[in-house]
C-alpha cells in the first residue's frame, strides 16, 4: 500500500502520512520501490501488516474504506 492508501483510512492527507513515515524511527521502511525512471525516484510502498504494526495493531474495521 502507498501512502495515499494509509492517508484514505486515517483521513488524513498523503503530505502527513509521508512525513511521519520519513520522521518517525519506529516507522516501516517501505517494501519496494515502483514506478522508478531516471528522472523520478519512484513510488514508496509498504506491506500492510508493517503499517499495522507500526500504527499499533491491525483494526479490520479501520480498512473497510479502502477502495
Amino acid at each position: 500500500m502507498g501512502s495515499a492508501d494509509i492517508a484514505a483510512v486515517l483521513g488524513v492527507t498523503r503530505q502527513a502520512v509521508d512525513h511521519r513515515l520519513r520522521t518517525d524511527p519506529r516507522a516501516p521502511a517501505p517494501a519496494a520501490v515502483v514506478n522508478r525512471t531516471s528522472r523520478w525516484g519512484g513510488t514508496r510502498v509498504w506491506w500492510r501488516a508493517d503499517i499495522d504494526r507500526w500504527l499499533g495493531g491491525g483494526d479490520p474495521d479501520r480498512w473497510a474504506s479502502l477502495p
